[in-house]
């Protein structure tokens, strides 16, 4: 699991991940009253995919072109969140210590700076449907704990 996403433990892997997670996080942050849940979304979601990323130069240029797509007024961090926060620290003696995360919200840039740009933005053009794919097996195994979801966001806005 790389991002909560089922890939391979692999540079492709983690290719795929950060595409996912770019859709998946704009797919979550989007305006539900303006894009709803319908039978045809999920392709209308992989079109507008594979359409954002034809032209996309860089990740950020796609995010720019799909946020608009999918009635996203902006990403909420909720949404980025994969635990990059923590720190670990050697002591000088060998070992290490672990700083848990904080509770700093995270956002795309760590994960962006780490990616190869370029394949990101390959792997959401050429492989449109495993990204989608990726995402929707997310969203399936995350169900059971969606109603967590609605309060943590009530919560924050408050």
């Amino acid at each position: 699991m790389i991002y909560q996403f089922d890939v391979p433990q692999d540079q492709e892997g983690r290719t795929a991940a950060t595409a996912a997670l770019l859709v998946y996080a704009i797919y979550r942050s989007r305006d539900k009253r303006q894009f709803k849940v319908s039978p045809e979304m999920w392709g209308q979601i992989e079109r507008l995919t594979k359409a954002a990323a034809k032209r996309a130069r860089s990740p950020w240029d796609f995010i720019e072109s799909l946020k608009p797509r999918l009635c996203c007024p902006s990403i909420n961090p909720k949404w980025v969140e994969v635990g990059a926060t923590g720190r670990v620290v050697s002591l000088g003696d060998g070992s290490f210590a672990e700083f848990p995360g904080s509770d700093q919200r995270e956002f795309l840039t760590g994960v962006l700076n780490e990616a190869d740009g370029r394949a990101v933005v390959d792997a959401l053009y050429k492989h449109t449907s495993w990204v989608i794919a990726l995402v929707r097996d997310r969203l399936e195994r995350e169900k059971p704990i969606e109603s967590q979801f609605a309060k943590d966001i009530e919560e924050e806005s408050l």
